[in-house]
């Protein structure tokens, strides 16, 4: 006889690998952490200020360290692409494919191995990192308010992200999400008002779908958005089979629904 539990899951967000902690902008103008928090007062106001240096200047200026966070330290692919729970998008006719891989990492937290990161090196010598997240599998959900993502990939909903630091270095980040797949593209340069604007959108243009690991999977509940404005995680009460939970720690039992 199968013994049943209840079991709360809770949506976790996409995030990179090294977490930046809540800070204030520098004097300077420069911008170092995650600003405040939710909820903290001055909030509202910092966030329409960083809006309107995006949409004045086109990017952010951000403290050197807040760029750390996207300089991924790959590792050889094939051990890693062998060992995943999903699979990944193929790239085999896009234009990745004709750049020097760098190769791929998955985060070490992430023991179901749904998160993945590849890198590619530019014959121009700029590196292109492409993430993506197989939600069906770990049961995640992502939310971000329909005025944030003017952008469009392939008609998907998009948003171009740019950061600048004093120094001159600078990360474009573009993020989507295609049906259950997770996307975020990146390359370490300022596309605003330059070609690699428009090669970094035909770059996520050119993906081809995803096909999910678990396609029969019931797609988590639309996100509740809370008071301050950001979605609102609630966790959902399922039952679980015994082969459900050796399937949790065992990942090539996890079973799809």
């Amino acid at each position: 006889m199968n013994r049943r539990i209840g079991w709360a899951i809770a949506a976790v967000a996409v995030a990179l690998p090294v977490v930046v902690a809540h800070a204030s902008p520098a004097p300077s103008g420069v911008s170092c952490g995650l600003g405040l928090p939710p909820g903290a007062p001055g909030f509202a106001e910092a966030q329409a200020k960083r809006a309107l240096e995006a949409k004045t200047n086109g990017y952010l200026k951000v403290c050197e360290a807040n760029l750390e966070r996207y300089r991924i330290a790959f590792r050889p692919s094939a051990p890693i692409m062998a060992d995943l729970s999903f699979q990944p998008v193929n790239l085999s006719g896009t234009q990745l494919a004709n750049f020097k891989s760098l190769g791929a990492m998955i985060e070490p937290d992430n023991t179901p191995h749904t998160r993945l990161y590849r890198g590619f090196l530019m014959p121009d010598g700029h590196n292109v990192t492409l993430f993506e997240q197989d939600m069906s599998v770990d049961g995640t959900r992502s939310w971000r308010a329909p005025e944030d993502e003017p952008e469009r990939i392939n008609s998907m909903p998009a948003r171009l992200s740019v950061f600048q630091a004093p120094s001159g270095n600078a990360i474009s980040h573009l993020s989507w999400v295609e049906r259950r797949r997770a996307y975020e593209l990146w390359i370490d340069a300022n596309v605003v008002d330059t070609p690699l604007r428009q090669q970094l959108f035909a770059l996520a243009a050119s993906l081809p779908p995803s096909v999910p690991a678990c396609p029969n999977e019931v797609p988590p509940k639309p996100a509740r958005i809370g008071a301050d404005g950001f979605a609102a995680d609630e966790p959902m009460l399922i039952t679980l089979t015994q082969a459900e939970i050796d399937g949790m720690s065992v990942r090539s039992k996890k079973p799809c629904k």
